[in-house]
């Protein structure tokens, strides 16, 4: 195949990964597979694309012609309780993952009860009593769950009295909290399938598991005064909602449905808005039990062809990408190993048909639907490169190899390379409305938490390179000077975001790790001012970051609960000490080939910049922003 027909679609090795596949001109190999030395072919033809849903089929909620294949290896019970609901009054006939008094569990291929595979359809022995039987599901030729009932897991609660406290501790405010979720988190945030949420509301609110309706009503309750029939009366204190999801989440986790996912990812949220609750190991220990959910519900595997209702397809997809993200966030903020790899978790990427949801809220103060949905797309792209970027520059295998390397900054340079070129693209193929800063009157917009995800990639790229650059006293100081403007360029666009963002954004939903993405852009420039090699460079990038702190705590008082832990983890990173445990100066391990003064040691007058640096460094020194 020529060239130029090669780069119309992926070869097969990016289209595994999922990721963008970019061939420089007259190369017939593309920068990922050069990179990993393997062969980049285009013999296996594309996936074949999910058939459009018919209007038809998106009311009713389910795909015609299909039944449930329910397997009975020693029969079960038959029919879930909302198929017992009359057709038409319902979407959650025929749900897997979102049952009212069964939940299920994902049969791997080497399952214990060797079902996948196998036509074991009503295979019962005759002697086996109807109550000791295990019902399994068929979703597809190759995919089962075991479908268990919520009362064969005991529990050391009665859930209808814990939604009951749930709704008194909201005074009787749940209605309006619910309209204020769907008019600004969830926009923003696309998580649940509202249509669904509203159908089961409309019954009863001892439909809904526990942690999810006391999750919505704390995210609700941050927008308080954004409602008109709330802004007039008393905000009800948080804390007996917060005891109550947590404790009720736990309980949940032992019976676990999609709704436990959401809960999880919601009151994760709910905790980076209030730093006194957003401890490092708090989130990370509840993200870990988040994947292991996940894996047991089938979260890890694209459903696009699962014997379920097209809703939940959707709704599948957009869970397994939140899950996703927020592992990979919290391993880059954290610098902890990713659990997930991109072996393990195969799911298709995001379409416009996952998220039915469509119609904007006019009220003012609302949330942009269609802005929302663009930036969650667009954030599970940055993922996926991120995802690449803690495996081939962060992963403890990464770092050693670049430490170990007789030149680690070439060396660096050539890992950064390809993750430069895609973050370039993925900017450059922004939709105009999520590169201005601009947002629709009397709307709040989501895009901040896009835009500061992005620049603290940015931020941590380079903060990288100039870590290798102390590291590396040999350096050519010619090589040292274009490193560190590079650097200083991204530290100054990320500044000047900060410093522009509207209140349209401030008040607007902020991701889990937007604390966290802003202090690593500020530490990138407090390691800048660190190093700097003249007085007027310090005094002027000094001068910046006091202008950072104070634009975060303006931002505070305007709104941006984000900035009030992004606050907390800068005072914290000024309480570090570095204890000394030998002869050796702290500084000889913090500063490597630095003075303690933050004045370069002397290069070695033979060091040159040779012309593989150069190209490399002018990639890189291309401005992705």
């Amino acid at each position: 195949m020529p060239p130029g027909a090669r780069r119309t679609r992926p070869c097969d090795a990016c289209r595994k990964r999922k990721t963008k596949c970019h061939t420089e001109d007259s190369e017939r190999v593309c920068v990922l597979c050069r990179f990993h030395g393997q062969r980049c072919t285009y013999e296996q033809n594309p996936r074949p694309r999910r058939r459009t849903v018919s209007s038809a089929e998106s009311i009713s909620g389910y795909r015609t012609g299909l039944s449930p294949h329910t397997t009975r290896t020693i029969p079960g019970t038959g029919v879930e309780e909302y198929d017992a609901l009359p057709d038409g009054t319902t979407l959650l006939k025929r749900t897997l993952g979102l049952q009212n008094l069964h939940h299920s569990q994902y049969l791997g291929v080497n399952n214990s009860l060797n079902v996948c595979g196998l036509n074991l359809k009503n295979s019962v022995h005759a002697n086996v009593r109807p109550e000791n039987c295990i019902k399994v599901r068929y979703v597809h030729q190759d995919h089962a769950f075991k479908i268990l009932s919520d009362a064969s897991v005991p529990v050391n609660a009665d859930e209808t009295s814990v939604l009951d406290a749930i709704e008194s501790s909201v005074y009787g405010h749940g209605p309006d909290l619910v309209d204020l979720y769907f008019r600004i988190v969830h926009p923003a945030f696309p998580i649940l399938h509202k249509q669904v949420f509203l159908e089961k509301y409309a019954r009863s609110y001892r439909e809904f598991s526990p942690p999810l309706l006391a999750a919505v009503y704390l995210l609700a309750s941050g927008y308080w005064s954004y409602s008109d029939s709330l802004n007039t009366k008393s905000k009800p204190p948080t804390e007996p909602l917060k005891r109550l999801a947590l404790d009720s989440l736990h309980i949940a986790m032992q019976r676990a449905k999609l709704s436990t996912i959401q809960a999880c990812l919601l009151i994760s949220q709910e905790q980076a808005t209030d730093f006194r609750d957003a401890s490092s190991e708090t989130h990370l220990s509840m993200t870990s039990q988040l994947v292991q959910l996940a894996h047991r519900l089938g979260l890890h595997l694209d459903a696009a062809e699962w014997d379920i209702p097209e809703w939940e397809i959707g709704l599948r997809r957009r869970l397994s990408w939140a899950v996703f993200m927020q592992e990979k966030w919290l391993a880059l903020v954290h610098g902890r190993p990713s659990l997930i790899s991109s072996e393990t978790w195969d799911v298709g990427t995001l379409e416009p048909e996952d998220f039915p949801e469509t119609d904007e809220d006019d009220t003012v103060g609302s949330s942009e639907v269609e802005k929302g949905r663009l930036v969650f797309m667009h954030m599970a792209g940055l993922a996926e490169m991120l995802s690449d970027l803690l495996v081939d520059l962060f992963s403890p295998r990464a770092q050693r190899l670049i430490r170990s390397d007789s030149n680690a900054l070439v060396g660096l340079l050539e890992r950064i390379k390809p993750l430069q070129i895609r973050l370039k693209d993925w900017f450059a193929t922004l939709p105009e409305g999520l590169k201005k800063d601009t947002a629709t009157s009397m709307k709040l917009s989501s895009v901040g938490y896009l835009r500061l995800a992005y620049l603290a990639i940015e931020a941590s790229i380079h903060r990288q390179i100039t870590l290798t650059l102390v590291q590396c006293p040999q350096t050519d100081s010619q090589l040292i000077t274009i490193c560190r403007n590079a650097a200083r360029e991204r530290f100054t666009n990320a500044f000047d975001f900060l410093n522009g963002l509207q209140a349209s954004h401030l008040a607007s939903f902020w991701y889990l790790t937007s604390p966290e993405c802003a202090a690593t852009i500020y530490h990138l420039g407090s390691l800048l001012e660190t190093l700097a090699e003249d007085m007027e460079e310090k005094e002027n990038l000094g001068q910046m970051l006091k202008a950072c702190r104070w634009a975060f705590k303006v931002n505070r008082e305007a709104g941006a609960s984000f900035t009030r832990h992004a606050l907390s983890l800068l005072d914290a990173s000024e309480r570090v000490t570095v204890i000394s445990t030998g002869e050796s100066s702290e500084h000889d391990y913090v500063l490597g080939g630095y003075q303690a003064d933050g004045r370069r040691r002397s290069a070695s007058p033979n060091s040159k910049v040779g012309s593989h640096q150069w190209m490399l460094l002018q990639n890189i020194l291309k401005s992705s922003y």
